[in-house]
């Protein structure tokens, strides 16, 4: 069956890249965020033919914009409301391009009371930048989730996965992945990263055991061989190094991230090296490049795991390099492209009463009228 597109995703032509804010500021004492409730400090006042989408969370005293659309309508909004003195200290957190949209079907209309412990502020002082793009990371992850749920199409896949793990598990079956997961690598990401900890769910029940996992994971395995995988981009926006931990036996989540990561422009280099020196030579001649420590996606790695342990000895060897740890604790595999557009794309705590936004707005024209990569360093 042919899964109806959102009508914002299909009125994009081809590729077009769309500009994302993410923005956090505070919220007044005497106006408590309500979930359901219209933030009035918020966008909710943007038209809504700007052909805008995202996301608008309360977070106990404050709240995060994730704002996507069009780079010219989306700089000629916040030109609009940016003087409105409720903005004063609005603060952006990422500014950059995307080419798709996480959130398609959700208008910038209504606040959604998200519960997250974490403060957005201390006092009158803005905490450091790091800590609040780690928060927003973990609200917009959660709420993608929500999102993504919310879609017939997905939430349909997701209900096939005990089936499918069980025909992984029969030797005599004969599994299938389903239509969409074959031919969409983001659901394909989120079908596989379920079946997996299923997998891991059953076996801590001792339903399964070691063997039973191994033939699972291998016939996965080759299902997606033969599905297909994205070639290395040229040019590429970027390199990303994945590193494997020695010891680590699950290759699948390892080799559905470097797809998603190659699929989003960028050049990434998995690897597999049993000793940390040979590790670290091999990072030194990718300077420059990002690197992400995988992990398990069929359960939570335990503290001091083997990704914990290798993460802070590269930290330690490389303090000048952006190091990251994945697994299934970091997020949804399926959004990790994304989630390192926004450490990529991060804006320093702008404020956003002082970016000149119609300016903005031009070069958001010249770059979305010219070839990808047109301007180098610029919004990547």
């Amino acid at each position: 069956m042919a899964v109806k597109m959102d009508a914002m995703e299909t009125s994009l032509p081809g590729r077009q890249r769309l500009l994302r804010l993410v923005l956090i500021g505070a919220a007044r004492a005497a106006d408590p965020p309500q979930t359901g409730a219209p933030i009035r400090h918020d966008l909710a006042a943007l038209p809504g033919a700007q052909d805008l989408c995202g996301a608008t969370v309360a977070v106990e005293d404050g709240w995060l914009h994730w704002i996507e659309g069009p780079g010219p309508q989306l700089c000629a909004a916040m030109a609009q409301i940016a003087p409105d003195p409720r903005l004063a200290e609005a603060r952006l957190l990422s500014v950059g391009w995307t080419d798709r949209r996480r959130f398609p079907r959700w208008p910038l209309q209504q606040a959604v009371l998200h519960q997250q412990p974490a403060r957005l502020r201390d006092g009158t002082a803005w905490r450091p930048e790091e800590d609040l793009l780690a928060l927003a990371q973990r609200v917009f992850d959660d709420l993608a989730q929500d999102h993504a749920l919310g879609s017939f199409a997905q939430s349909d896949l997701l209900r096939r996965v005990p089936d499918f793990v069980e025909r992984l598990l029969d030797s005599a079956a004969e599994p299938a992945l389903p239509v969409l997961a074959r031919d969409d690598l983001q659901a394909r990401a989120g079908f596989v990263a379920e079946s997996l900890q299923r997998l891991g769910q059953m076996q801590e029940a001792a339903a399964i055991g070691f063997a039973e996992v191994a033939l699972a994971q291998t016939r996965l395995n080759s299902l997606l061989q033969r599905a297909g995988r994205p070639s290395q981009p040229l040019p590429p926006r970027g390199r990303v190094c994945i590193v494997m931990p020695p010891g680590e036996t699950e290759m699948i989540g390892t080799i559905l991230k470097a797809d998603l990561l190659r699929l989003a422009g960028l050049s990434v280099r998995v690897i597999l090296e049993l000793e940390l020196g040979d590790i670290l030579d091999s990072l030194r001649g990718e300077a420059g490049a990002v690197v992400i420590v995988t992990g398990s996606r069929m359960r939570a790695e335990a503290p001091g795991g083997r990704s914990a342990r290798l993460l802070e000895d590269l930290r330690q060897a490389l303090p000048d390099r952006l190091i990251l740890q994945g697994g299934l604790g970091s997020g949804p595999l399926a959004d990790c492209a994304e989630r390192l557009a926004l450490l990529r794309h991060r804006a320093g705590l702008a404020p956003v009463q002082g970016i000149d936004w119609a300016a903005m707005g031009s070069l958001a024209t010249l770059i979305g009228a010219g070839p990808q990569g047109v301007m180098p360093g610029v919004f990547a």
